[in-house]
């Protein structure tokens, strides 16, 4: 899978290095060109403009805490300057609304603006049918968004959605959980497996995941293929057909992840456990790890939570092997933003878009809240106030050597999506061997590769 643009890293570590606050934000409104008056007397620019009414449909689901309340708060400011837009917003968990993006795309009825995904299963069956709109890459010049990051969101060239975050997963646990029980933060795999089976020793959950939704699981297994053979490629090769998923060091990572699970590694009920559930397992101190993405920043700021969890949470990337290093991270461009064709507003939905995007918008509340990293420049916006969370995830994005790129269940259509997390659970509760998992992504992926 593709490495990260080397610039980035360079851009990112100047967060580190730099000290100073931005200042100075645009608006997306339109001002024109100096009016006259009418015929009437009537200076046109006092009359009012016509009510128009976006809707918005996001799968931030907490509307209270963390990007999802960063969101609200740019939606609320934007219909405060501009009193005449009014956005609808409706909002629901990752999962479902995959789900119900596909009853309004079969019924031409995409809301206004969506949240979408710069990857093939979410976006390519929306480009088929020919339902977004076409955006001009000059009206977003100034947002500042990183190298690479556009790239998942275009197709032949044009610009169809823009980026949001830039996503990674990492290892987050519960320092006092930690240190009550004398254990060690893994910085290997092996280590890894011998704090599960110590925590396990003590009758403590050890990794919150949403086993449930399964998007979590294929990620997983990126790290551990590529601590099994150092090579992030693999698995795209494999996908496109020039290796099999059965070659060894495929085996091999499988076979670690199954142990891995084999020893209970994974928190109770995990199979049966959504993102909310597993977040919250974490959150109060019912687990000592949490498998989950860098937007998760904000576990040090949610108040749903206690201030003993705030102030023990930290963050470390995936345990390395001898092949592998810690800095080899599985990191990609997530959630973002797509226009529908058919929108009855397109001007204002993109003026909204423009404003979201705006430097001090969007990139400077969503970093200097804790909630998670943008796809946009943001060194201008430490505060020097950052919390221990927020510094050791700029540490592990800063130091990133190779990364994994578009995870394995996004590379292709969603079918494929739907079948290869499917595989992934069967492996995982034991259903079937690291081999007939190999076999069955072979399978699955030959399908979608005829299509």
């Amino acid at each position: 899978m593709k490495p990260m643009r080397l610039w980035l890293l360079t851009v990112i570590m100047a967060v580190i290095l730099a000290g100073c606050g931005g200042s100075g934000g645009t608006t997306a409104t339109d001002s024109g060109s100096n009016p006259k008056p009418d015929e009437t007397g009537t200076d046109p620019g006092t009359k009012t403009e016509e009510a128009v009414t976006l809707k918005m449909f996001t799968a931030y689901a907490d509307r209270a805490n963390g990007p999802g309340k960063i969101e609200q708060e740019i939606i609320d400011a934007y219909m405060q300057e501009n009193p005449n837009v009014k956005i609808e917003v409706e909002a629901l968990q990752d999962e479902p609304y995959k789900a119900k993006i596909k009853v309004y795309a079969s019924t031409n009825q995409l809301p206004d603006i969506i949240q979408a995904w710069g990857q093939p299963s979410f976006l390519s069956p929306l480009l088929d049918n020919d339902m977004l709109l076409e955006l001009n890459p000059d009206d977003f010049s100034g947002s500042n968004f990183v190298a690479g990051s556009v790239d998942g969101f275009s197709k032949d060239g044009k610009m169809y959605g823009i980026p949001r975050n830039t996503d990674y997963a990492v290892l987050y646990y519960n320092k006092k959980i930690f240190d009550d029980n004398g254990l060690k933060v893994p910085a290997t795999v092996a280590e890894l497996l011998d704090v599960v089976k110590q925590l396990r020793a003590k009758n403590i959950n050890p990794v919150a995941i949403n086993g449930m939704e399964g998007w979590t699981l294929p990620i997983m297994f990126d790290y551990y293929a590529q601590r099994a053979s150092g090579d992030f490629t693999l698995m795209d090769k494999a996908f496109n057909g020039e290796i099999s998923f059965t070659e060894p060091n495929l085996i091999q990572g499988a076979s670690d992840m199954l142990a891995f699970a084999d020893a209970k590694g994974f928190a109770d009920g995990w199979l049966t456990a959504d993102y909310g559930t597993a977040r919250n397992l974490f959150g109060q101190g019912q687990a000592a790890m949490f498998f989950m993405g860098n937007w998760e920043a904000s576990l040090a700021t949610d108040e749903n939570f206690s201030e003993d969890f705030r102030q023990n949470v930290g963050a470390i990337s995936f345990p390395a092997s001898d092949k592998g290093s810690q800095t080899d991270i599985a990191a990609w461009y997530g959630g973002g933003y797509a226009i529908s064709k058919n929108t009855k507003h397109a001007d204002a939905a993109i003026a909204f878009m423009k404003y979201f995007f705006a430097p001090d918008n969007w990139p400077k509340k969503v970093w200097q809240s804790g909630a998670g990293t943008p796809a946009q420049k943001f060194d201008q916006y430490l505060t020097g106030e950052e919390t221990e969370l927020q510094e050791q995830l700029i540490d592990i994005f800063t130091n990133m050597t190779s990364s994994a790129g578009t995870p394995l269940q996004d590379i292709s259509s969603d079918e494929f999506k739907q079948k290869s997390m499917e595989i992934h659970q069967q492996l995982l509760s034991g259903k079937i061997t690291p081999e007939q998992f190999a076999k069955e992504l072979d399978a699955a992926a030959s399908k979608a590769n005829a299509k």
